[in-house]
């Protein structure tokens, strides 16, 4: 999956792991004058050097702040001297979204991901498929008549959306119907971003699990962290003063291995002005959590956002409520529909979503033996990061976590 969509907001008890000097400017340097991508080689040059030497010096100053500073005090004074800044009133959010897989597999074999597993896989051995962009139209015009216009498209599940040779007008049908639509990408595929300069994006999300290729290997499997810090240099040259760039997010999917590079992660992005986020990565397809509940599945024991973790931290409390199911469906390249986005894309599909109603769909969803199963064992919650659940549930699985991933940045 290009990336995991709901905002986790983790509050428990730890320290921040000591920060580490990853690597050396000097590979800066090589690693993105190699590219073309990047332009005009000493300005490039000179902008890496900049990014990585500044990083420790201000990284003891923000540190300093930090322990110095109350947080109610830093925020009084921000909001004095930068009152424009202040947060706006959330805007009302789309109430269904539509996952859509607009081609039919992954360029990466991520360990946590069913892509990279071969009982799993829609990927291993299989030719990539693209969806037509009748079949994309046809979608965009029954969301609408189905929802009355009040939804919202994400052109990713468990795909790579900038495999599809004809991804920018997708999202400019997307924008002729008035459809907010976003992408998320893994940036190891070398996309031609000026294409998307003329279109609107209501998020663009960009996953990583690393800034050096040793820790990025662990998660990203198959892919390398050499083409992805070269494309955001490139979206950065090329799209910075693009109408979407303020909906750039780099995602850092947090496990065991990789929080000592967070930092230098978020100041990198920082200096292209990207907002960057953390998440939790955790076990999928949903096969897995199933699995986990009782023992840690081969190959991820490093990801410490377990389902046995959780369920012991919600104990007996359950849900029949589910976002997952309720307000979002996944639709794969032909536009056939499951239960929900963290079943596996080899799973059963139950029908297809221009043939039938929406009421029939979400019928068929809701009486499915897979979400009576997963809404009996927790699972609903633990996909969810039980950021919908009351706040002594949301506590419990907080306190449950080994450390406090906001905490991290």
């Amino acid at each position: 999956m290009s990336g995991q969509r709901l905002v986790p907001q983790i509050h428990c008890h730890n320290r921040v792991p000591k920060l580490k000097r990853p690597t050396s400017n000097t590979y800066f340097a090589r690693l993105l004058l190699r590219h073309s991508l990047v332009g005009n080689r000493i300005s490039c040059y000179r902008r890496i050097q900049i990014i990585v030497s500044t990083r420790q010096e201000s990284m003891a100053i923000q540190s300093l702040l930090k322990q110095a500073i109350p947080t109610s005090i830093k925020d009084r004074v921000k909001n004095i001297v930068y009152p424009q800044l202040s947060s706006p009133p959330a805007a009302k959010k789309p109430s269904f979204e539509f996952w859509i897989d607009v081609v039919s597999g992954c360029n990466l074999r991520c360990a946590a991901c069913p892509v990279g597993m071969p009982e799993y896989t829609n990927s291993i051995g299989k030719q990539l498929r693209e969806m037509s962009l009748d079949t994309f139209e046809k979608i965009c015009v029954k969301a609408k008549e189905d929802t009355s216009g009040d939804c919202r498209f994400g052109l990713y599940n468990w795909t790579e959306p900038t495999l599809h040779s004809q991804l920018h007008e997708l999202i400019a049908c997307a924008n002729r119907h008035e459809i907010p639509v976003g992408i998320s990408s893994n940036l190891n595929h070398l996309y031609d971003w000026s294409l998307l300069k003329p279109l609107d994006l209501c998020n663009f999300t960009i996953t990583v699990s690393g800034f050096t290729q040793k820790v990025y290997a662990v998660n990203h499997k198959g892919g390398r962290i050499e083409p992805v810090l070269t494309n955001l240099v490139a979206i950065s040259r090329l799209l910075s003063d693009w109408p979407s760039y303020k909906n750039i997010q780099v995602r850092y999917l947090v496990h065991r291995d990789n929080r000592d590079e967070i930092a230098t992660f978020k100041h990198f992005c920082e200096k292209l002005g990207m907002k960057f986020e953390v998440y939790h990565a955790y076990y999928m397809p949903i096969d897995k959590m199933f699995e986990g509940l009782d023992h840690v599945p081969d190959g991820l024991e490093y990801i410490e956002y377990s389902p046995k973790r959780v369920r012991d931290a919600i104990g007996t409390y359950r849900t029949s409520q589910c976002a997952l199911r309720d307000s979002q469906v996944v639709l794969d390249v032909d536009g056939n529909f499951g239960v929900c986005c963290v079943e596996s894309p080899s799973a059963k599909q139950i029908n297809n979503f221009l043939e039938v109603s929406f009421a029939e769909m979400q019928k068929s969803r809701f009486a499915s033996d897979l979400c009576r199963r997963c809404i009996k064992d927790g699972i609903n919650v633990l996909a969810t990061y039980a950021q919908y659940e009351p706040a002594h549930v949301q506590e419990s699985v907080n306190s449950a976590l080994p450390f406090n991933l906001q905490e991290l940045v």
